[in-house]
């Protein structure tokens, strides 16, 4: 089966550890810490949210990554994200295709 990624671009610039302790309390998910070179955080219906950092020198936002194999289950997920972002953080968020 593929994996499907929806990227979300954020208003905010955070370290990894930081936006994993925000996105875990706002979104109410827990740390997924199998691999803990890349610790994600698992969201409803088996969705992976993982966090992209800006590398060294870079002043990028905060960009995460969903995944998913089932584009419908990942879109509905994505959605509320996005709501629960904005609602409960005041964060832009912006969907990249």
């Amino acid at each position: 089966m593929t994996t499907i990624t929806q990227t979300l671009a954020t208003s905010v610039q955070l370290s990894k550890a930081e936006a994993l302790d925000v996105l875990s309390t706002a979104l109410s998910a827990p740390w997924v810490t199998d691999d803990p070179s890349e610790v994600t955080l698992a969201l409803p219906e088996g969705v992976v949210l993982s966090i992209e950092v800006a590398h060294y020198g870079e002043e990028l936002p905060l960009t995460l990554d969903c995944h998913h194999d089932d584009a419908q289950v990942l879109q509905r997920v994505v959605s509320e994200v996005v709501a629960t972002l904005e609602s409960r953080l005041g964060w832009t968020v912006t969907l990249i295709p």
